[in-house]
């Protein structure tokens, strides 16, 4: 009974991570390519409180402890292969994330120096185009944590 409700537990929590990652790739992607380096000085300035790292900070992890946990108590039930290979894809997400995203998003938003639109430009663009790919990948999380889900269920 345990491996379904965490199962399902995992899935949620890949649906944030979903939903995070493809807001921030068709809402807040435009806005800070859009007039570079004027737009991310707006954008610096609004992000002051709180940022999306906010958020991804708990969610991924979050969504990776849950579906160990559902692989660790579904090991000899149907449906464990779908449940390794979605951590192994959200592990890769991370590894994405620190080491494409975020030196990107530091030249976007850390930098002491003043924004050089080239090279902040070329920052900006890299990250939403990379924010794209970690959306599709994120996905197939998803589907095969459906799959699996599916698989337990029976």
């Amino acid at each position: 009974m345990a491996a379904p409700v965490l199962a399902t537990l995992a899935l949620l929590a890949v649906a944030l991570l979903v939903g995070g990652t493809w807001y921030e790739a068709v809402v807040m992607a435009p806005n800070y390519e859009r007039d570079v380096p004027g737009s991310l000085s707006v954008a610096r300035q609004f992000l002051q409180r709180t940022t999306p790292a906010h958020y991804f900070r708990v969610v991924a992890p979050l969504a990776q402890v849950l579906t160990l946990a559902t692989m660790v108590v579904a090991w000899n039930r149907p449906g464990r292969g779908n449940l390794i290979v979605a951590f192994g894809l959200l592990i890769v997400a991370d590894v994405i994330t620190y080491t494409f995203h975020y030196p990107r998003l530091a030249q976007m938003f850390n930098s002491a120096e003043p924004l050089e639109a080239s090279r902040v430009g070329r920052a900006t663009h890299e990250w939403a185009v990379g924010n794209w790919v970690r959306g599709v990948l994120l996905i197939v999380v998803f589907l095969t944590l459906v799959q699996g889900l599916l698989r337990l269920a029976r």
